[in-house]
């Protein structure tokens, strides 16, 4: 058997909103939010400024928190014999990590709790579980399950695969990107 490859994948969500078009979309609705309001409340019906600004207040918040949720990243590094796991944020740097050997962790997908709910991919080892890729979708996890799997096993030298009589392993699209 070779040495097994090192390879680092990060798991994030699809953050399309940037913080530029956010603050631009806030202001794109409160411009005329409050133009509106000023308008009524020249017309005597001032009660209208404090719910535009409650309304307002709302928006933003709601856009805030999308944009905290979109830098949470995990961080999977195959680096020799181990797997460190790593949570966090950009710029915040790592909450918690977890370091494990590689050929003892096992890559599980489980059904969620209930009917509807999306899978779960979990890491296991020693009776320990953690939670990965919950920002992806069910094929997306079904996907970065098996790249794992394959990153988890150690490489068989060339030749090798023949001798037992089976093919080469068949290669999976990586979804995680890096940066």
């Amino acid at each position: 058997m070779t040495a097994p490859v090192n390879t680092r994948l990060v798991i994030g969500p699809n953050a399309s909103l940037t913080p530029r078009q956010a603050a631009g979309f806030m202001a794109l609705v409160s411009v005329p939010g409050l133009g509106i309001a000023g308008v009524f409340a020249a017309q005597g019906f001032w009660p209208i400024f404090p719910f535009a600004g409650l309304e307002l207040s709302a928006l933003g918040a709601a856009l805030w928190v999308s944009l905290r949720r979109n830098r949470y990243r995990e961080v999977l590094s195959f680096e020799g014999g181990q797997l460190v796991v790593e949570f966090g944020s950009l710029g915040s740097g790592v909450g918690r990590r977890l370091v494990w050997p590689r050929t003892w962790t096992r890559a599980v997908l489980e059904p969620g709790r209930r009917r509807n709910d999306p899978q779960r991919l979990l890491l296991m080892y020693a009776g320990r579980r953690v939670e990965i890729g919950r920002c992806l979708t069910d094929d997306e996890r079904a996907a970065l399950r098996e790249r794992i799997k394959e990153l988890l096993r150690p490489v068989a030298p060339e030749g090798a695969a023949a001798a037992v009589g089976r093919g080469p392993e068949p290669s999976t699209q990586d979804l995680c990107s890096g940066e």
